[in-house]
């Protein structure tokens, strides 16, 4: 089931919208369902956000807060989100890739036109689902790309993801954050997930992370070695 949201103050573009993700859903057969969610304004939108929708049909041209803000907002929470911009102002839409934008449609909407783009919107969402995680941190949940965590550290009673984006703290333990990432991490040490990918070198009993510097402890070393072996050898 994919989660689709739509949001769009105009209420009859919206229902248009909707009978289109019904149609497509129809037509499938029951290979693919939607789930969607309405939304008339920006503000609105973002404060459910954190539900973790799959794609997101937004509407340019709305009041007080209009939706290249709002998809800025939700970039900042969700990276990997597919956006769609409907608009009938065509000489703004190409703006909408500059917060990653997979693609626009110009009111009036046609299925035929839509169904295409959606089947484009579906083949990134399968690829983007599968890497994408949910953390709550501080009250906030925020969708993470597995790809651009660089390791994991327990601290207390605390997991902090260190990723591209900067630092994310949330609560619980290695193991589960070991069963959250899944293939392509290894523990070096009581303390530390790293991602395969960001590993540098090996040296000693220390393994560079995109520049950082983590100790192996002997316990884990042997087991470590071998998975990265693995991950280099491309049987992870």
């Amino acid at each position: 089931m994919i989660n689709a949201a739509i949001v769009d103050d105009e209420q009859s573009a919206g229902d248009l919208l909707e009978g289109y993700l019904k149609r497509y859903s129809d037509e499938c057969g029951t290979g693919i369902g939607f789930n969607v969610s309405r939304f008339n304004d920006g503000l609105s939108f973002l404060a459910s956000a954190k539900s973790g929708y799959d794609i997101v049909y937004m509407d340019i041209d709305m009041p007080d807060f209009d939706g290249m803000k709002t998809a800025e907002k939700l970039r900042s929470i969700d990276s990997s989100v597919v956006i769609v911009f409907v608009t009938n102002m065509m000489q703004f839409a190409v703006k909408g890739y500059e917060v990653g934008a997979l693609d626009f449609l110009v009111k009036p909407v046609s299925y035929d036109n839509f169904a295409l783009k959606l089947r484009r919107a579906i083949e990134q969402i399968k690829v983007s689902g599968a890497d994408r995680i949910i953390l709550v941190s501080d009250g906030v949940t925020r969708a993470v790309r597995r790809r651009d965590i660089k390791y994991a550290e327990i601290i207390s009673h605390d997991i902090v993801y260190h990723t591209s984006e900067g630092d994310i703290r949330t609560y619980g333990s290695l193991k589960k954050a070991e069963q959250l990432l899944g293939a392509g991490f290894a523990r070096c040490n009581s303390c530390y997930i790293v991602n395969l990918a960001f590993v540098d070198s090996v040296k000693g009993f220390s393994v560079i992370v995109d520049g950082k510097e983590l100790s192996v402890s002997h316990l884990k070393k042997k087991e470590f070695m071998k998975t990265l072996a693995d991950y280099y050898g491309g049987k992870i």
